[in-house]
């Protein structure tokens, strides 16, 4: 693949879009038949009276000044002043940019700077149109340059420039601020255009301003070194990404630069900044020479025989970290507790790798879960490309191959948690594991492999704990925030878990006679709840065929060999000789080993509950659920029957099986071992209110997989995986209640090194183009059809235009272009735009510029919470098609595809306005450049203070994202987080983990529990959470627990939870719990429990009283 060829396609979209909103570079002709305030949307200075006409559309409620034109209005606005500007309506008044400018740092010494600055003037003229037959109106550009010598003598400096064209009052100005504590200056240098006009007439176009030194010499001091406030740690690691500059009402760019100089600076109305991809390939060493490619083989791991070749190659990996380690030094930093810290995390990594290896060496049986796990990483990316094939190829085949290599920092992150998974009473299961690497960069296949080797120890160890069944159960639970990583991932996991089943099969002396299978747990929107939905004696028919759509389109493909649309048959089934019911799916292709025996996949919550399979993926909202259903406790192992007709029952539950014929035999079974691993993804979405309550929840989640054999406590292994998150530590604690945590890789003292993942070089590897577009005096919605239009038009006139032939194979990826929307309000906005504008917009380019074929925009789709679930799927397919395969044209998006949309084509995407957070912008913007080079447009609005500072600071802003991700907050045990789900929790704990508590009239039993260690754990968890709220937490409990226990001996018939009727209201039945939000009224003092950890404002009722406006005359 040719990196370059696509790096030069995206530089033919740039050009174009800066023709089309700009003008023609300097050295080209530019005669126009508009008016250029017409023609161009940015680059110009107006003058100062200039207006933006009513004609104009300023539909954007969001108003604010763009640009300082006098230099005392530098200082940014406060936080509280932009929510305050953000709620500012229409202006139609405003006024026009006239003025531009840059601050930059230089020496007290420099005397003076040179200033070259250039601008395009229209003159209007008359020409004959052939065409039409008759005069018309032509602009016809004209290039002003100067170059200005500027003093630096004065705190100030004022300059018109002189008059070369037909305007004249264009100012140049200098302010010099002294920064105290240093040597150095502050300069503020701008541009103004000085003319007194209300139209637009004496307007200048393409406006450029470059400053340098007169000598040529390399000047400007970077923001970190110029600033004493700046030189921190944090600083040291990005010393290599330095702040030369910044604009108003314009971007800043630098060139020629290391880390401490730079010689040129230079304004920028649409600027750029290429990010750099990620290597996870290991750097050089000297001693050990460079890896062969397929030197971490899955395959080879699979399959080798020697267990001493195999730890040789693992011994290899961490003697070159250890090497690495050795040559860092940090004797220029000042901060040298900081970066003796970020040595110390790199070292303890590599102790917990090299231990990982010990316990393979010495540890036979995890030894074999380890070849397990290759056995099936291996497997499941055989299926994977058999799916691709299955017509020309077969599964044994593509076992034959080798098809993956690990990657070096997937091994080191499995190697280094192989002690906290087997080991449930050694420190490392105490720690919370936290996997951070750039989107794309392979997290996924690390945790998989994590689970590949859990599922596999925890079978090969079932003898080794009498007081618990190992062979079964839910071993790890996985959890995502969104509908749309809960799909994919879904995908992937369900590979998995069938190569998993597929070699137990083959080894059922090791693996266990339990089979393993997975549980996608997210309700009722997505998947049934109950069987008896899917049952026509339960259900009208066309409720029972909804439901069954709803199933049948969550798989959607068999996970072995690909072949679409599976059979769903509902049990018993006249087509099997079993008499167990539930759903099971059997793929259609007789020669798939999944024909003849069911795909391990339950999607029913009833039969999850039933069948408890090895892992469980899930939405965070669904364990809301927990204190409403006691077949949740199954989930956490807590079973001591099995009905033989439909599964596991929970301890104490009533199960009624005399409603089978012939009844069904119920057998006495064993406690599974409750889940030993929960993995969070995408950390950092675990945040704010859903953050919040998500953390109280964690407490009845975490005490639920906590295992308890002969008096001591063993609870689960935690693992979290981000590519974006600060501040990491304290979210552990706030939210899982673990004091400590360990990022993984560690970054070293070096933010684009840290041995296992580094930065690539841009010359040799293009990855991703930001792009910012910024434009003053037009709406939204015009920049946006503007910028729309042309990116679409592009991809067309590559493919025709013969003179862009050589492209025409590199098109593919920028076919597709992806709008993505902070609001669904802003999202309508561009389909309506699309409908009818955009489509008359291209037409008008190709009569401009003269293109050979317009771009017919017929295919486009909407990826946003409104999209039923079952579309999600369908919809990543067809962003998948490539070109000339009836592709996607536009697909508009929310932030529902910040994380899990992972289609490797896509290289196109637009930002309408910079996210509120940096860690979703970079989430989003990563879903385009996977695998080629992409291109990123962002449109900010100049009226918002926000997105105007990211624009005066792009390059400095996208040269250091990762640093300007904004750390998570959560409150769980804030007295509002209590009110709303702290009993719930603790009705959650008290009801799952006691059998005399677990049915719904159980609840009035609670008198007869020893709450004083639940008590404890709660403590235990505020303290390490949030430890002033420890008195009032505990307060609450005992508020709580004291007005159930009174319930309980007042009224005899106290329950959970029933829905209020007449008849229930006849026999004076009570409740403890009322869901949240719920219109009918209160019984007695039972509290609002949520349904979703999302529902959690309170909503208010207002009723208009009749005749009131009568009264207030």
């Amino acid at each position: 693949m040719d990196r370059h060829k696509y790096s030069e396609v995206r530089d033919i979209f740039v050009k174009e879009l800066k023709r089309d909103l700009i003008g023609p570079e300097y050295n080209d002709e530019d005669i126009l038949t508009e008016d250029p305030s017409q023609a161009y949307l940015t680059g110009m200075l107006c003058p100062v009276d200039s207006e933006v006409e009513e004609t104009e559309e300023l539909d954007e409620p969001y108003l604010e000044p763009l640009v300082r034109s006098t230099i005392e209005n530098e200082n940014t606005e406060t936080d509280e002043e932009e929510t305050k500007n953000e709620k500012i309506g229409k202006d139609k008044t405003k006024k026009r940019q006239n003025s531009l400018g840059l601050k930059m740092y230089t020496d007290k010494e420099l005397k003076k700077l040179k200033a070259i600055i250039r601008w395009g003037e229209y003159k209007k003229d008359k020409r004959f149109d052939e065409k039409s037959n008759k005069e018309i109106s032509i602009w016809v550009r004209k290039i002003i340059n100067h170059t200005i010598i500027i003093p630096l003598d004065e705190e100030s400096y004022k300059i018109n420039l002189p008059k070369k064209g037909m305007l004249e009052n264009i100012q140049l100005m200098l302010k010099k601020v002294s920064i105290k504590g240093t040597t150095n200056n502050l300069l503020s240098i701008f541009l103004v255009n000085k003319n007194i006009d209300k139209t637009k007439k004496k307007s200048i176009y393409q406006v450029s301003m470059e400053i340098s030194d007169v000598e040529n010499t390399a000047i400007f001091i970077p923001e970190n070194l110029a600033r004493k406030d700046k030189s921190d740690f944090q600083e040291y690691l990005y010393r290599n990404k330095p702040i030369f500059a910044k604009g108003f009402g314009c971007a800043a760019e630098w060139f020629n630069f290391n880390s401490k100089n730079a010689s040129v600076i230079k304004t920028s109305f649409i600027p750029t900044h290429e990010v750099e991809g990620m290597s996870t390939e290991l750097p050089y060493d000297s001693k050990y020479g460079d890896l062969p490619n397929d030197y971490f083989s899955i395959r080879k791991m699979a399959i080798d025989q020697n267990p001493f070749s195999l730890l040789d190659k693992l011994n290899n990996l961490a003697d070159r970290y250890n090497n690495w380690i050795n040559d860092l030094t940090f004797d220029s930093v000042d901060d040298q507790k900081s970066a003796r810290m970020a040595m110390d995390k790199c070292e303890d990594s590599l102790k917990r790798i090299r231990e990982g290896i010990d316990i393979l060496r010495n540890n036979s049986k995890a030894y074999r879960a380890f070849i397990f796990m290759n056995e099936v990483m291996h497997t499941q990316i055989s299926m994977k490309n058999y799916s691709k094939n299955n017509q020309i190829t077969t599964l044994e085949n593509e076992l034959s191959k080798e098809n993956f290599n690990w990657r070096p920092f997937q091994l080191a992150f499995i190697l280094q948690n192989i002690r906290g998974i087997i080991d449930p009473s050694s420190k490392d299961r105490e720690l919370v594991d936290l996997l951070w690497f750039p989107t794309g960069g392979g997290k996924t296949e690390a945790y998989l492999g994590i689970i590949a080797f859990l599922l596999g120890y925890r079978r090969l160890t079932r003898d080794e704990v009498s007081s618990y069944n190992k062979d079964g159960g839910v071993t790890v639970i996985l959890r995502y925030t969104l509908r749309l990583l809960t799909t994919q991932q879904r995908d992937r996991l369900t590979r998995l878990i069938s190569a998993a089943e597929y070699l137990r099969v083959q080894d059922r002396q090791s693996f266990g006679n339990s089979e393993f299978s997975i549980g996608f747990w997210v309700g009722g929107q997505v998947t049934a709840n109950k069987l008896e939905d899917l049952q026509e004696k339960y259900k009208k028919e066309w409720q029972v065929r909804k439901e069954y759509e709803k199933i049948e389109k969550q798989v959607i493909e068999c996970p072995c060999c690909g072949s679409k649309n599976p059979n769903f048959k509902y049990l018993p089934n006249r087509d099997t000789s079993t008499q167990k019911v539930g759903i099971k799916i059997f793929c259609k292709n007789t020669e798939c080993y999944y024909h003849q025996n069911h795909i391990p996949v339950y999607l029913v919550d009833e039969e999850i509950y039933r069948k408890a399979p090895s892992i469980i993926i899930s939405t965070v909202d669904k364990f809301a659920r927990l204190p409403w259903d006691e077949k949740t406790a199954n989930i956490f192992g807590r079973v001591d029957r099995y009905c033989q007709k439909c599964g596991y029952i929970a301890n104490g539950e009533n199960h009624k099986t005399r409603h089978y014929n012939p009844p069904a035999k119920v057998y006495q079974v064993k406690e599974f071992y409750p889940p030993e691993l929960i993995i969070q993804d995408e950390l950092h979405l675990i945040t704010g209110p859903l953050g919040t309550i998500y953390g109280l929840y964690e407490t009845a989640v975490e005490n639920l997989c906590t295992a308890k054999i002969e008096e001591k406590i063993y609870p689960p292994k935690y693992i979290a995986a981000t590519a974006t998150i600060k501040n990491a530590e304290e979210q552990v604690k706030k939210v899982f209640g673990r004091l400590s945590s360990s990022q993984f890789p560690p970054p070293g003292l070096n933010i684009e090194d840290s041995f296992f993942g580094r930065e690539r070089n841009l010359e040799d590897f293009p990855f991703r183009l930001y792009t910012g577009v910024c434009v003053n005096g037009s709406s939204m919605k015009t920049v946006i059809l503007r910028v729309f239009s042309v990116l679409l038009q592009v991809s067309e006139t590559i493919i025709q235009d013969p003179k862009y032939a050589e492209y025409v194979d590199y098109i593919d990826p920028y076919r597709t272009l992806i709008g993505y929307f902070n609001s669904i309000r802003e999202l309508g906005g561009a389909v309506r735009l699309l409908d009818d504008d955009v489509r008359k917009r291209i037409q008008r380019l190709r009569t401009i510029y003269g293109f050979p074929k317009e771009r017919y925009i017929d295919n486009v789709e909407e990826l946003t919470s409104r999209v039923p679930s079952y579309r999600i799927p369908q919809i990543l397919e067809l962003l998948d098609k490539s070109t000339g395969n009836k592709e996607l044209d536009v697909a508009l998006a929310t932030n529902m595809i910040s994380v899990g949309m992972d289609v490797d084509r896509l290289g196109l995407m637009v930002v309408n306005g910079q996210p509120k957070q940096t860690s979703e912008y970079i989430q989003a913007s990563s879903r385009v450049g996977r695998s080629k080079p992409g291109l990123v447009v962002t449109v900010y609005n100049p009226y918002r203070p926000r997105d105007l500072s990211h624009y005066e600071n792009f390059k400095g802003y996208h040269s250091r994202l990762y640093n300007h991700v904004e750390g998570t907050t959560a409150t769980p045990f804030a007295a509002r987080a209590r009110d709303r789900a702290l009993h719930a929790s603790l009705v959650a704990m008290l009801r799952l983990k006691n059998s005399n508590l677990i049915n719904n009239k159980d609840a009035v039993n609670i008198s007869s529990i020893n709450l004083s260690e639940l008590k404890g754990i709660f403590r235990q968890r505020v303290s390490i959470s949030h430890n002033k709220n420890l008195k009032d937490t505990l307060n609450d409990l005992d508020h709580f627990l004291d007005n159930w226990q009174n319930l309980s001996r007042r009224e005899s018939t106290l329950q959970y939870y029933f829905f209020p009727s007449s008849e229930n209201l006849n026999k004076s039945e009570v409740r403890l719990l009322s869901r949240f939000n719920d219109r009918v009224p209160k019984i007695l003092e039972e509290r609002d429990t949520l349904d979703s950890m999302r529902q959690i404002e309170a909503t208010s009722k207002i009723y208009i009283q009749d005749g009131w406006y009568k009264s207030e005359k």
